[in-house]
């Protein structure tokens, strides 16, 4: 007589670290050279996930829907999370890409062509970046409370979903649950799928404020434990990095500091990490904040402006080729 072999429960495989680890990289207007670069590099690399962006004012620009078209199709072998921001000036309050548009929804709008022109070639819609940063999102003069930005997002992640769309809210910085629980009181979070952060421990300038200096940061647990408990949604890390310029000796020294904030930030306890960046700024461009006002946002990348890559490039590619389970 035979016996019935007991039954046993199938768990799903881990995610290992190409399932949870991606980057980050932005791409300047109709800039074709970088794009082919960041092919090749995220092939060699073995990176699957890519954080990038399409930008509304851009999109407007003469030749904008063409370009946009040309840089979807060539990253089409990965999984895109598509950061979709910057205000068209000519419909923005302050004429400017960091302000409200005049009408909210002419966001909702433009999220509704970005699906239709774009919708298979991403697999995650990320609703603004930084939004309670200043530079991103112009609150100071023109939303002091936020209740624009919730009403635009919101308008737009419910129209995202009814076209079947997975979305993420763009990341904060800082990590503030108070600015979270303002978004939750608005209803921007009903349709919301993943809360985005970001984090940049131990960057910046010593002697200034900063939420992630050595003194404020316990780690990686202790900023997604805290806040976590202020959301049901899963929590994403949408941006982080490190910069290997030493602000002390005016040189690039911190190789092997970015390898420990890669690890770190790699085995944070979320389902997604993207890092902040792939390839260094060009120096001939200017940063968010200015042409080479703070010199650390030209040292971020894995990879030198000029291909040289960087400790941190080969223990990423390490970290992506092994099968040890992410977290």
């Amino acid at each position: 007589m035979t016996h019935p072999q007991p039954v046993r429960d199938s768990a799903p495989p881990r995610p290992t670290m190409r399932d949870k680890l991606g980057v980050c990289q932005w791409f300047h207007y109709e800039d074709y050279d970088s794009v082919r670069q960041c092919v090749e590099l995220l092939k060699e690399l073995n990176i699957h996930h890519l954080r990038t962006g399409i930008s509304w004012a851009d999109f407007f620009r003469p030749g904008g829907r063409e370009w946009y078209r040309w840089q979807m199709e060539q990253l089409q072998d990965f999984q895109i999370l598509l950061s979709v921001w910057h205000t068209p000036p000519s419909i923005a309050e302050g004429n400017c890409c960091n302000s409200p548009p005049r009408r909210l929804r002419d966001y909702a709008d433009f999220i509704d062509l970005i699906i239709t022109e774009y919708g298979s070639q991403f697999s995650h819609l990320e609703l603004w970046n930084e939004p309670n940063n200043r530079l991103k999102w112009d609150f100071q003069t023109f939303d002091a409370d936020w209740r624009k930005f919730g009403q635009m997002i919101g308008d737009a992640a419910y129209w995202a979903k009814q076209r079947g769309c997975h979305t993420v809210l763009g990341g904060m910085i800082p990590v503030d649950h108070h600015w979270l629980e303002l978004m939750e009181s608005y209803g921007t979070l009903g349709p919301i799928d993943i809360v985005g952060i970001h984090a940049f421990p131990g960057m910046w300038w010593p002697n200034q404020p900063n939420w992630d200096w050595h003194e404020q940061w316990k780690g990686w647990k202790d900023k997604i434990d805290y806040i976590r408990n202020h959301t049901s949604r899963p929590i994403w890390v949408t941006e982080t990095g490190f910069s290997t310029w030493d602000l002390a000796l005016h040189r690039e020294s911190k190789y092997e500091l970015q390898v420990t904030a890669l690890g770190e930030a790699a085995h944070a306890p979320v389902e997604r990490c993207y890092w902040y960046c792939l390839v260094d700024l060009d120096p001939q461009r200017a940063a968010i904040e200015g042409f080479h006002v703070d010199e650390n946002e030209y040292h971020m990348g894995l990879v030198k402006f000029d291909g040289f890559r960087k400790h941190a490039c080969f223990y990423m590619e390490h970290l992506l080729s092994s099968k040890t389970n992410s977290f």
